[in-house]
């Protein structure tokens, strides 16, 4: 194989176009990082994130309750909410708690798939909607399973991710 002889000429404008594209590469990095660093969606996404896993948490709550439990089912439903649902949730009647006492009714859920329809990172606010199964089961009596979709409204309120506002959408999921 041959092996080629660049000119004096010829090594310095090669030497000097390596030196340039190096240059324009490492300036290349640098905005790259410096965007990196400053891009806005990696804090949406963040938010996003925070959102789903409350509101993913919040409605596994507000789906479970416990005859056994009634007192600490109401107060995990108060901690998760805020605005008009947790002030008519607080307004509970203790006639209504001791109905579901009566019933001797456990209920569990279980989301099956959510995703945030909204998200306004800036104002605190998100849609989420949830598929949840939840299980029933009356003492002494046989488990019922049922699946509902379910639209939230959540907010950010400083002390975390609160659901303001609970739908049911649609039929059975």
């Amino acid at each position: 194989m041959a092996r080629r002889v660049i000119p004096g000429d010829d090594r310095a404008r090669f030497a000097l176009a390596v030196v340039v594209a190096t240059a324009v590469f490492a300036v290349w990095n640098a905005v790259a990082w410096v965007s990196a660093a400053t891009d806005d969606t990696l804090d949406t996404a963040a938010v996003r994130d925070e959102a789903l896993a409350a509101g993913r948490d919040h409605v596994v709550a507000l789906t479970t309750m416990d005859h056994n439990d009634v007192e600490n089912g109401l107060r995990r439903w108060l901690e998760v909410t805020t605005g008009a649902l947790r002030d008519e949730l607080a307004a509970t009647e203790p006639d209504t708690l001791a109905a579901v006492e009566r019933a001797r009714t456990v209920a569990t859920a279980e989301v099956r798939g959510a995703a945030l329809a909204e998200l306004d990172a800036e104002r605190g606010r998100a849609t989420m909607l949830a598929s949840v199964a939840i299980t029933t089961t009356r003492e002494g009596g046989e488990e019922v399973a049922a699946r509902t979709r379910y639209r939230l409204e959540l907010r950010d309120t400083g002390d975390g991710w609160k659901v303001a506002e609970l739908d049911t959408v649609g039929g059975a999921a």
